[in-house]
Order: C-alpha cells, then structure tokens, then sequence
C-alpha cells in the first residue's frame, strides 16, 4: 500500500493510473470542462452548446480543488506522453490472449497464465479459477516482460 506523503507516492500513483487500461485521461479532462477536440469540430460556431464541467459546482468544489484536479491533469497527461514516447510497440503475442486490446500486465498464481488486468479483475468478480487451466487462482502479480536476450 502506498501512503501519501511517503518517498515515490506519487510516481508509483501515476504509475499505476497510467498502466490500467480502463484509466482514460479524457474522464479528467472531461470533468474540467475540456471538449472533445471532435465534438468542437463539429459543434457550428454559432451555437452556443454548454458542457459540463466541475467549475459550475462553486457551492460544491473550490478554485483550489479546480486547479489541484487541472496540475494533475497536466502532469498525467505528460506523464503519458513521456510513456508512449519510450514504450515499444506491442507485439501480437504480447496481447492479453482475452481481449487482444491491452499488454499482458498479469500473472496468476499458482498456474502462471498470463493476461490483461482488465481482463482478470472482470473474471474475478464471479470467477476464482483460471481462464485457461481451471486452476484456483489464490493470487495474482504484475507481470513485466523479461529483457529480450
């Protein structure tokens, strides 16, 4: 568990927002009032379209929790960029076998079958036993891909 206030707390924090694939930067940006660069697009100038966005709630949310959302939505969002800039591109069978959508990114226990976390949390809510083997999952890791030799 990582505490607030702790050395890398933050780092481990962006981390892991930025690895889980149902982590979508759009849902901040979205909260801060930000539009869709294709719905400005399309939106005609002359309209006056009203999105939503977590500064109308004065009564509810301060100016300094706006701008504390909005530096962590830059920081996130550079973050990101930082990452995809370094991130090889991901090889067919480095896919989730499941979804064919995400990097494999876990290991279950004790069989070691790979696959998305997305895909494992959904299985676990109704399911303890692996997708593949059947199997009693008792636990699962993060995987990291060893070094190419």
């Amino acid at each position: 568990m990582v505490l607030l206030g702790s050395p890398g707390w933050a780092e481990r924090a962006t981390a892991v927002l930025l690895a889980d694939p149902c982590f979508q930067l759009r849902s901040i940006q979205y909260l801060l009032g930000h539009a869709e660069p294709a719905a400005m697009a399309a939106a005609a100038p002359a309209t006056e379209k009203r999105h939503f966005s977590l500064s109308t709630y004065t009564e509810y949310i301060s100016a300094e929790e706006l701008a504390k959302v909005d530096k962590m939505l830059s920081h996130l969002s550079e973050e990101s960029k930082q990452a995809a800039a370094t991130t090889l591109p991901t090889s067919e069978e480095d896919l989730c076998p499941i979804c064919y959508a995400h990097p494999i990114s876990a290991i279950f226990r004790p069989c070691s079958h790979k696959s998305c976390k997305a895909c494992i949390n959904q299985h676990l809510m109704n399911n303890k036993d692996c997708f593949f083997c059947k199997a009693t999952i008792t636990g699962v890791d993060d995987f990291t891909k060893p070094p190419s030799s």
